[in-house]
């Protein structure tokens, strides 16, 4: 059982291994692609106010996709396991 809060997390063990995996990839279906176009409009909307087309909207969106990027090795490392065996989590699972 995992502690949320400093408590124990009962719901985490009532939910079938499916639905959380399917919850995990369902939320990278929408934190990647959700970033590069919230920049996008960001840079948009800066475009029209600073009247600076396109270069805003190149540099924001550009940052952006920088920052999916980054998110999305931070997700293959949580899924490889990387990242748990990095702070030495695989010998000592958590109470």
């Amino acid at each position: 059982m995992e502690k949320v809060g400093g408590r124990p997390n009962g719901r985490h063990d009532r939910q079938a291994p499916l639905l959380r995996k399917a919850g995990l990839y369902l939320g990278i279906a929408f934190e990647l692609p959700g970033t590069v176009l919230g920049g996008a409009l960001v840079g948009y909307l800066a475009d029209r106010y600073f009247d600076t087309s396109p270069w805003l909207f190149i540099a924001v969106t550009a940052v952006a996709f920088g920052g999916a990027m980054v998110r999305l090795v931070q997700w293959v490392r949580f899924f490889s396991g990387e990242d748990r065996e990095r702070r030495g989590e695989e010998n000592h699972p958590a109470d």
